[in-house]
């Protein structure tokens, strides 16, 4: 098994340094070292079948796929080891809006529930506020984890699952006649 602050930090995160490197540090910082929260292989697979479930939920609804971002899952996998250990959950947000993502165009749905995929995104659809959150059309990136919870209060509350919807940023392309655009 491999403790999730070494999941955290994958090549996407080293690679785009000072964008992502403010959310993996403050990631890190909530959860105390030594915390035994892990993300095994049996996580990882949880959560792409959980991810299987929400594409298929958008094909239903006539959406595009969304697109998996290492960045985003490294962001869902901090806040589900902060509410697993009890801390503070980190700013995920100003480390989305660095990584270019829309500010209030991303949620971060949360669930305490079985080992059944289903079983949060059931959670998910069921409430009123998160109801839509899938078929969002501007939504296009996700990230996805799943940690066990250190005290859960029956099987129904066994695991931690997260997941973060958000849009990215697309600038729209200079323009040979912009000011910005033409060459000099």
């Amino acid at each position: 098994m491999r403790v999730l602050t070494t999941v955290m930090l994958t090549a996407t995160l080293l690679a785009t340094g000072g964008v992502a490197g403010g959310l993996c540090n403050r990631a890190m910082a909530a959860v105390p070292a030594g915390t035994p929260i892990t993300m095994n292989a049996a996580d990882r697979d949880a959560a792409e079948t959980l991810l299987d479930f929400v594409q298929k939920t958008r094909i239903l609804a006539g959406l595009p796929a969304l697109s998996r971002q290492p960045l985003l899952d490294d962001a869902a996998a901090a806040r589900a080891m902060s509410l697993a250990s009890g801390t503070a959950a980190p700013d995920l947000r100003q480390g989305l809006i660095q990584a270019r993502y829309i500010p209030m165009q991303d949620m971060a749905l949360e669930a305490r529930a079985s080992a059944d995929p289903g079983q949060p995104l059931d959670i998910w659809q069921g409430t009123g506020a998160t109801v839509g959150a899938f078929v969002t059309p501007g939504i296009t990136d996700v990230g996805v984890a799943r940690v066990a919870n250190p005290t859960p209060g029956g099987p129904n509350d066994a695991y931690i699952w997260v997941v973060i919807l958000a849009q990215p940023l697309r600038a729209a392309p200079e323009s040979p006649d912009s000011p910005l655009g033409a060459p000099r």
